[in-house]
């Protein structure tokens, strides 16, 4: 088992692409933790991602952005290894990829439109994220919008893995990304 790279992993991508997942599996495969800057933002701002999103994104998008500041001060943070799952839109602002390039790799988790969209149809999905209201035909119309809007600064990505597979595949798939790039 190796220890990672030395420095932060940013897993980015869209909603479905399996951020939340693929981490704790590849932090266990290395050895080490994981933050759900989500669940971060939800525990600084005391409130879900949801309800902070209801209040607008620009507001939402400026929470984000300080628990990613917050996070990447923590003493000696940058210098280890860490899994770090974004939320899908992180990389709309540009000073927060500044940050995540600075600070360590950017992974993008790509995940076709049709692999997305099947993934973010089902009912326990589409519960809990507002932008999955809707009919079928309206929920992939948004993704593919989103996706398009987003594929540039996905693009940015230090590492792109296919995560259309199982999040098993996706790991093993970084974990020889990463053994060829820090042997």
């Amino acid at each position: 088992m190796s220890a990672g790279p030395g420095r932060p992993v940013f897993l980015t991508g869209m909603m479905g692409a399996g951020k939340s997942t693929i981490a704790p599996l590849l932090a266990a495969a290395w050895g080490v933790v994981w933050v759900d800057l989500d669940v971060r933002v939800a525990r600084i701002f005391g409130a879900g991602v949801s309800t902070l999103f209801a209040r607008g994104e620009a507001q939402f998008r400026r929470c984000e952005h300080l628990a990613l500041r917050l996070l990447l001060a923590e003493p000696g943070l940058c210098a280890r290894t860490i899994v770090i799952a974004t939320g899908g839109g992180l990389v709309l602002d540009p000073a927060n990829r500044a940050l995540m390039q600075a600070a360590g790799h950017v992974v993008l988790l790509d995940v076709p439109l049709d692999v997305l969209t099947a993934r973010l149809l089902v009912a326990e999905q589409r519960a809990t994220r507002p932008l999955l209201a809707g009919s079928d035909e309206d929920v992939r119309a948004r993704l593919a919008e989103k996706l398009a809007s987003r594929r540039s600064a996905y693009g940015e990505a230090t590492v792109v893995v296919d995560a259309s597979g199982s999040p098993q595949d996706a790991v093993h798939r970084l974990l020889s990304a990463f053994s060829e790039v820090h042997p």
